[in-house]
């Protein structure tokens, strides 16, 4: 067993496999957990669904993953499928399905913004309220492509990005951000996790500004949705 940080939380592994200890050294503490998860190899198996292309470590990762992501939301933090990237101490969380082009987007703002950015995490980021300010926290899944680090920083706004020929962008009511956010979001399936969860959702949606970008691969797409983020504006080009 070892015991990792994430969005603050001391969080104990129990694990079967070298895979998931290795993945996680850069959050690895010496603190006690406040709580801890393991999993079965019936749970494995399944996951690794006759897939024998995916190791049983990295299986056992993903599952362990799920765990520690529906036990958050007692500790008022939850998993949001998304990519987020910080520039000046602001977080900027943008959510699609996979394959839309979030990495794409946010190589664009590192390039754009240079020094001033860094990507909290790249595909499965933690969010978090700490004294009531949502905070997008790194963890060790960073996707694919490995994007991330072991950071918190406040949320500035979160965006749903589409493909589109124009650039637009425009601010969601809260009819409209529920239509979209379950998309995203992990809901817990046991009671005491569920009931937690349910209030941390709906502060989510009433008290964080969401906004739909629709944009081409260009850098006018980054400084158009960073202007309209930033000022917390309705913005359409």
């Amino acid at each position: 067993m070892f015991c990792i940080k994430i969005a603050d939380i001391p969080i104990g592994i129990e694990n079967r496999y070298s895979y998931i200890r290795h993945l996680c050294r850069k959050f690895e503490v010496t603190e006690a957990p406040v709580f801890s998860v393991s999993v079965t190899e019936e749970e494995i198996t399944e996951e690794q669904n006759g897939e024998k292309r995916f190791s049983r470590g990295y299986c056992e990762s993903l599952c362990i993953y799920r765990k520690i992501c529906c036990r958050l939301a007692r500790y008022d933090a939850f998993l949001m499928h998304s990519a987020v990237i910080a520039v000046d101490g602001a977080a900027y969380v943008f959510a699609a399905p996979s394959g839309t082009g979030k990495t794409t987007h946010i190589r664009l703002w590192l390039e754009a913004f240079g020094d001033r950015a860094r990507v909290i995490n790249g595909d499965k980021p933690v969010f978090r309220f700490k004294d009531g300010v949502l905070h997008a926290c790194g963890t060790p899944w960073q996707g694919k492509e490995g994007m991330g680090c072991n950071e918190m920083c406040p949320v500035q706004a979160v965006c749903f990005l589409e493909q589109g020929c124009e650039n637009r962008i425009r601010r969601l009511g809260v009819e409209e951000v529920n239509g979209r956010i379950f998309h995203q979001i992990l809901i817990p399936k046991e009671e005491e996790d569920f009931t937690c969860f349910w209030p941390l959702l709906e502060k989510l949606v009433t008290a964080t500004d969401f906004y739909l970008l629709q944009c081409n691969r260009t850098q006018e797409a980054v400084w158009m949705a960073y202007h309209a983020m930033r000022r917390n504006e309705h913005a359409e080009n």
